[in-house]
């Protein structure tokens, strides 16, 4: 390793002679951030699975096209196309959707492989998408509003110009293999005059349990020549209506459009997942013309204002591309579906698609407590909606999941670190008693950890042993749900204490440490000692492989090895570095897991390992390590992983801004950013202006509003009614920050967020 060089102090007069020390602005124009973006990032195989296809920020349909064979996002670059379904899942490992499909063609053979395209001259961006289908040259540009989506498709001359709407397309049926896709029922019916078109499809398989009914409304800008349905391969040309009469029989709608010159038509559909009328209405409201450029410019006027929210200057045109396209996926999941469901109240908020918490409370949700906090209140206040409705909140929650039957959490319940992040972060307009209830009956009813994957057996859940001895029994990820438990008791602790709530707060605080019960000191290796490992009911040790990668749903673990999961304790830091032998011990240690992927960034468990360096004074480590994820692991390709609901791109956001939070806590950890500067547009509290100069990846000194700033971390009111943040960078490691305080842990940092009391305890 580099020796460290170049003190803080040494450095101390450069900054204060720097005056505010902000970036020289560029003389050339800024190029609007929503035409910066790259949705091909991220889409090739096994680079983070995303979606190609545009949407609205958090916006409810997704039209793309489908590929076979075309991962859980359903595309698959350089694959033919099938057609255009209105509905997609970003980034995830496991498939859902691909509804209504919408596919021109030339003749009508309506078998559903029978007119899978080559495309050419592609452009996708993050309001529309248009290729050449080239089997036929039909070219095809779509755009997208919240709720429904706008296409023309551009014939050439003759008389054999089709489109069908296929209602048994579903990824998880016909792209997929192995995801078990059904289609339960569907009906769909054309109108006599063949200019319009409505009906349902109830949906079986993929991500989530149990069934879900999607509704759609479509209209067509041209007079077709003919019209009619067909039912599976057979096709009814004086047959307007058609009904499934077997699970998984194909039914759907065609057309057939006047033969002349070339020719484009037009089709848009609305989508909702209540009714036909919701649909409509949809369509009605959100596209009532036939202007795809209007429609298209709305929707990139909407991610202009989103993605503008962060304005980055410097680096070159490939590192801003990189960086929009990843704020951009940072902004699709989970949906605003707010009023979609029967049985919740229409006014509630309603965030859906959350695949799952466990992926997003890390770094997207953190993120969006900066640039959108109406997003965090909805989702919280959605929270108490299900809480109300289906008595349970899960951390996995897709197409409203039909019953809470159908939800699940992949690791703790995580739900309550979104909750407990947002209240330290002093978010307003909760009803912080109605989020409460939450946590409470989480920490109280649930921690049951996870029987055989869609188990409703409670005998096949921990009921009671969590909260009795503080550690689940052996079984399916015992060992990380009683880590993530203890994390979220001390979410839960933070908010009690923070209410009043004192006898509660003491009683999750107290449970908040039992993770230690699982870390055996004797185990070693690789020469290091200590490590989480499953615990019998007696007490009794269950041998594991340290290092091996159990999988999802598999017994001890999920997604990380002991190793891995052995630094996963966010709220006890020191506690942890003082198992591990003590801070050079831990440095070495730590630095040996990222060296060997041990500790694998390729999943969210590893997001916080490097940034833990901070607590063992050695912020420099963490510089390196961030630096080296974010050129070595993120590239124009897309990401070391699924891109999980946005949860990797947020990370890559982080990492750019020069801050990363510890989540769940006010703490942010500062390593510098990557870009000359960065300002954040807060709605709710003020513009937070990052600069940096000098070169490098490490930090030599710092200031805060102009103060010099000696520590390598920052709470996050210190940062509220704006704030000024200067790096001053260097190209080899430094001693700034490293006799200084570590980060807030071990009970430190619970605390209630609001007060003169804690304001005037920070000092820059």
């Amino acid at each position: 390793m580099a020796q460290r060089t170049r003190s803080a102090t040494a450095i101390l007069a450069l900054l204060v002679t720097a005056g505010s020390g902000q970036a020289q602005r560029p003389s050339d124009r800024r190029e609007a951030p929503a035409d910066l973006v790259d949705p091909r990032i991220g889409n090739a195989a096994s680079r983070g699975n995303t979606v190609i296809g545009p949407t609205l920020p958090h916006g409810s349909v997704q039209p793309s096209p489908d590929t076979f064979a075309g991962g859980t996002s359903g595309h698959k670059l350089g694959r033919p196309v099938r057609g255009f379904s209105q509905l997609h899942a970003g980034g995830t490992g496991w498939g859902k959707y691909g509804n209504l499909l919408l596919s021109p063609r030339l003749g009508l053979e309506v078998r559903a492989d029978a007119h899978d395209s080559a495309v050419t001259d592609e452009v996708a961006t993050p309001y529309s998408y248009r290729a050449r289908l080239s089997r036929y040259g039909i070219v095809a540009d779509l755009s997208p509003t919240r709720n429904a989506a706008l296409y023309r498709f551009s014939f050439p001359a003759g008389d054999r110009a089709h489109l069908i709407l296929d209602l048994g397309h579903q990824l998880p049926r016909q792209i997929l293999t192995g995801q078990n896709g059904t289609v339960l029922a569907s009906r769909i019916a054309v109108a006599p005059d063949g200019r319009s078109a409505s009906g349902m499809a109830r949906y079986e398989g993929g991500f989530g349990a149990e069934p879900y009914d999607v509704f759609f409304h479509a209209e067509i800008d041209t007079a077709p020549a003919a019209r009619g349905t067909f039912h599976n391969d057979r096709i009814e040309a004086d047959t307007l209506t058609r009904t499934l009469q077997r699970t998984d029989d194909r039914v759907g709608g065609w057309w057939r459009f006047p033969a002349g010159a070339a020719r484009s038509v037009q089709v848009k559909i609305g989508v909702s997942f209540r009714d036909e009328t919701r649909a409509r209405a949809h369509l009605r409201r959100e596209i009532p013309g036939w202007s795809l450029p209007a429609v298209r410019t709305q929707a990139r006027d909407a991610w202009n204002r989103a993605l503008g929210r962060v304005a980055v200057t410097g680096g070159d045109r490939a590192a801003r591309t990189q960086f929009y396209t990843a704020l951009y996926h940072a902004q699709q999941m989970p949906r605003d579906r707010t009023g979609e469901f029967a049985r919740f109240a229409p006014t509630a908020p309603m965030w859906d698609d959350h695949y799952a918490a466990w992926d997003t409370w890390r770094t997207k949700y953190p993120l969006m407590m900066l640039i959108d906090p109406a997003m965090v209140r909805g989702t919280i206040a959605s929270f108490s909606e299900r809480l109300r409705v289906d008595g349970r909140v899960r951390d996995s929650f897709t197409a409203a999941g039909a019953s809470a039957l159908s939800q699940a959490d992949q690791g703790g319940n995580d739900v309550d670190n979104i909750i407990a992040d947002a209240y330290v972060k002093g978010l307003k307009g909760v009803d912080w008693n109605a989020a409460y209830a939450v946590l409470k009956h989480n920490a109280d009813r649930e921690r049951r950890g996870n029987g055989p994957r869609g188990s409703r057996d409670d005998a096949a859940y921990d009921n009671d042993g969590y909260r009795r001895r503080g550690w689940l029994s052996p079984g399916t990820m015992n060992v990380s749900n009683t880590l993530e438990y203890a994390y979220n008791d001390f979410a839960a602790s933070q908010v009690a204490r923070g209410l009043g709530k004192t006898a509660d707060a003491q009683r999750y605080a107290a449970r908040a440490r039992g993770w230690q019960a699982l870390f055996n000191p004797m185990l070693q290796d690789a020469g290091f000692s200590g490590f989480v490992v499953p615990r019998k009911d007696d007490g009794g040790w269950v041998p594991v492989n340290l290092t091996a990668y159990p999988g999802s749903w598999k017994p001890h673990f999920y997604e990380a090895a002991s190793w891995g999961y052995s630094f996963f304790v966010p709220h006890q830091a020191s506690r942890l570095i003082t198992m591990m032998g003590g801070r050079e011990t831990f440095v070495r240690r730590l630095e040996h897991g990222l060296q060997t992927r041990k500790v694998d960034f390729s999943n969210e468990p590893a997001f916080l390992a490097p940034a833990l360096f901070h607590y063992a004074g050695r912020p420099d480590l963490s510089a390196k390590w961030t630096a080296h994820y974010t050129r070595a692991l993120v590239d124009a390709k897309g990401y070391p992983g699924d891109d999980d609901s946005g949860a990797m791109s947020s990370y890559y956001v982080w990492a750019s801004i020069g801050l990363f939070p510890n989540a769940g806590q006010d703490i942010y950890l500062l390593n510098g950013p990557r870009f000359a500067r960065v300002v954040i547009d807060r709605p709710e509290e003020g513009a937070l202006t990052i600069t940096r100069s000098g070169v490098g990846d490490y930090v030599a000194a710092a200031t805060l509003n102009g103060r010099p700033l000696d520590r390598s971390w920052l709470r996050h009111r210190e940062l509220v009614r704006g704030a000024r943040l200067h790096f001053i960078m260097a190209p080899e490691p430094t001693a700034w920050a490293t006799t200084s305080p570590p980060p807030p842990s071990d009970d430190a940092a619970v605390a209630p967020p609001f007060g003169a009391a804690l304001l005037a305890e920070v000092k820059p």
